[in-house]
C-alpha cells in the first residue's frame, strides 16, 4: 500500500485519517465470524450505572484467522508507511458496543496505558459495522497528537482520563470495512450507543521494532515482528514469548479505544 501525500500530511498534521473500503465484504464475514466467537465470553467494561460494553484482548493469539489479518499488507503495509521499514504487532483487542452499551470511554491516548519509547506508535480500528455517532463512533481531537505525552489519571471504572476540558473533537464515522488510522499521542474518546445496532470494532496497533517499554526498559521483542526491511514478512517472527506483565501499567490495565 503507498500512502498518498495528502493522507500523509492529515496524519502528521491531524493525528488521523480515515481508508474506505480496506476489506470487502467476504474479508469482513470471515473476520465478524472469528471477532464473534471469540466475543462469546466478553470481558464487560463500562461506568458504573451505565450499559456495558464488550471487551477482548489479544485476539491474534486467540484465532488464527484473525492472526492473518492482524499481520497482512493491508495492515502492515499502513504501519510500514507511518512507522519506516521494521515494525512489530504492538496489540490488538476487541471493543463492542451493542444496543444498550451507554457508557463512555473519556478522552484518552493510547500511549497513556502502557508508556511506549518511542511515544508514538499507529492504532488502526476495523470497522465490522457502521461506527455512526448514533451507535457510539470514535471521536478524535485532530491535532492533539502534536501536545505529545500528557499525564494521564486513573478512575474508578478502570479507565485512563487524558483530558477534561471544553474540546468536544470531531466524530469519525465510518462504513463496515473502512479502517481509521491515527497516532497513539491522538487523544481520542467512544461515545454511548444509542441506537438498535451494533457498533463491532477491532484495534490493531503497530509499534517500531526496536520500541521498549519506557517505565522499565524492556524491549517489546516477545511482539510478532511483522516487517522487515520496508518488507511484510509472510511469516511474522516472535523472538521470545509473549509478556502480558509488560502490556500493564499500575492497576488500571491496558484498556480500549
Amino acid at each position: 500500500m503507498v500512502l498518498s501525500e495528502e493522507l500523509r500530511r492529515a496524519f502528521a498534521e491531524a493525528g488521523f485519517f480515515r481508508l474506505e473500503r480496506v476489506f470487502d465484504e467476504s474479508e469482513l464475514s470471515e473476520m465478524r465470524s472469528a471477532y464473534d466467537e471469540i466475543l462469546a465470553h466478553p470481558l464487560l467494561l463500562g461506568e458504573q450505572g451505565k450499559g456495558k460494553f464488550q471487551y477482548s484482548p489479544l485476539l491474534h493469539i486467540q484465532s488464527p484467522v484473525l492472526c492473518r489479518y492482524a499481520t497482512s499488507p493491508k495492515l502492515v503495509g499502513l504501519a510500514v508507511e507511518l512507522l519506516g521499514p521494521d515494525v512489530r504487532l504492538y496489540w490488538d483487542q476487541a471493543v463492542s458496543k451493542p444496543p444498550g452499551a451507554t457508557s463512555d470511554v473519556p478522552w484518552h491516548q493510547d500511549n497513556g496505558y502502557t508508556a511506549v519509547d518511542p511515544p508514538e506508535y499507529v492504532t488502526c480500528t476495523v470497522a465490522l459495522d457502521d461506527s455512526t455517532v448514533e451507535n457510539g463512533c470514535l471521536w478524535i481531537q485532530p491535532g492533539s497528537h502534536r501536545h505529545g505525552v500528557l499525564a494521564h489519571r486513573p478512575t474508578d471504572f478502570f479507565f485512563q482520563v487524558g483530558y477534561e476540558g471544553p474540546a468536544t473533537g470531531v466524530p469519525v464515522e465510518a462504513r463496515a470495512g473502512d479502517v481509521v488510522v491515527f497516532s497513539s499521542l491522538t487523544l481520542h474518546r467512544t461515545g454511548p450507543n444509542l441506537s438498535d445496532r451494533p457498533r463491532r470494532s477491532w484495534v490493531v496497533q503497530f509499534c517500531r521494532a526496536d520500541a521498549k517499554n519506557a517505565e522499565t526498559g524492556k524491549p517489546f521483542d516477545d511482539r510478532l515482528l511483522v516487517a522487515r526491511g520496508g518488507k511484510v514478512l509472510r511469516e511474522p517472527l516472535r523472538e521470545r514469548p509473549f509478556d502480558l506483565s509488560g502490556s500493564f501499567r499500575g492497576r488500571s490495565g491496558r484498556l480500549p479505544s
